[in-house]
């Protein structure tokens, strides 16, 4: 009897249920989250991925877009003797690359190296193939022309002189400037270097006390540019007068022809010299002779005027006359 009651007991008492965590409990809601109409949530899904993949299709289309590239020059060649190429042409060439409408459009053409390599090529007249070295994200596809010419030389190097170049001078004082440096450095190659007959500022115009830095040019022997270059490429040009001098205007005369000889016709252009110089020197000076060296026959001549120190002419004098012997 005691074991039937305890049976029975034993069936009617609830058994407890094992705790579930927190964490586990979570996961158990959001995994059935998730797999809540699965089906649904992937289509939504695929039809995005769709919407994204057609509205982004032009951006990630390849285009072609063509830039004009300066053309490099590279050279390794060994050895104790520097080189340089003159004459290149052409000096830049047209580059065609294909790539995402995005990329080309963040590209310029300084991005992009085009040059020529002309290492252990001999001294004398050289044609070279193209090459294209284009940013990442981009391929070459055409470049015009593909051929590049030129001359490699020795390299020169010389000192030379610098002229100043004066736009507008004054006409009412004597002006004095000083160049610095005054002499610079013409480098490249020993055809181009032979050519440069001077090395002239670009025009300048200063007042007293002023100074300016000024670019150089090389020029050949008619008044041409020479590619070449200079170390420095501009110098320093500075205005050191003190102040104005007074200007006078007088009349020019004929010196006097010799006795065998008599002037039968005359014509001086200007009439009138414009002197500049110290007022007291000035107030002594009435007419300038032009000397000039007679003989029989029509003639002109440019004479120079013998002029007191401090004292010069503005002014450049023609003088046509004809003369014959008496």
């Amino acid at each position: 009897m005691n074991e039937g009651g305890e049976a029975r007991r034993e069936r009617g008492v609830k058994r407890a249920e094992p705790a579930v965590s927190r964490p586990v409990q979570a996961a158990r809601y959001w995994w059935q989250r998730l797999l809540h109409n699965l089906p649904q949530k992937f289509l939504a899904l695929l039809l995005a991925f769709l919407l994204w993949f057609v509205a982004t299709e032009d951006r990630r289309a390849n285009i072609q877009q063509n830039y004009d590239v300066a053309l490099d020059v590279r050279d390794t060649t060994g050895g104790n003797e520097k080189r340089a190429v003159s004459g290149l042409n052409p000096a830049s060439v047209r580059v065609t690359l294909s790539g995402s409408r995005q990329r080309l459009g963040a590209i310029n053409a300084s991005d992009i190296e085009a040059y020529i390599d002309v290492t252990d090529l001999p001294d004398g007249e050289f044609s070279r193939t193209v090459r294209v070295v284009g940013p990442d994200g981009t391929h070459s596809l055409k470049v015009v022309p593909t051929v590049a010419q030129g001359r490699i030389d020795a390299e020169l190097s010389r000192t030379q002189p610098v002229r100043l170049s004066v736009g507008n001078p004054p006409s009412d004082s004597v002006p004095r400037y000083i160049l610095s440096p005054s002499q610079v450095t013409v480098s490249g190659t020993s055809q181009l270097v032979n050519t440069v007959e001077r090395v002239v500022t670009v025009p300048v115009t200063l007042s007293q006390g002023e100074q300016v830095e000024t670019r150089l040019l090389a020029l050949g022997a008619q008044g041409e540019v020479v590619n070449v270059r200079l170390s420095p490429a501009s110098i320093t040009v500075a205005r050191i007068d003190a102040g104005t001098l007074p200007i006078r205007s007088v009349p020019v005369k004929l010196s006097t022809p010799p006795g065998d000889l008599v002037i039968t016709s005359s014509n001086i252009e200007p009439a009138t010299v414009r002197l500049i110089g110290p007022a007291d020197a000035l107030a002594k000076i009435s007419s300038v002779t032009a000397p000039l060296a007679y003989r029989p026959g029509s003639f002109s001549a440019q004479p120079s005027f013998s002029l007191p120190d401090g004292v010069r002419a503005l002014d450049r004098v023609t003088v046509q006359v004809t003369v014959q012997p008496k």
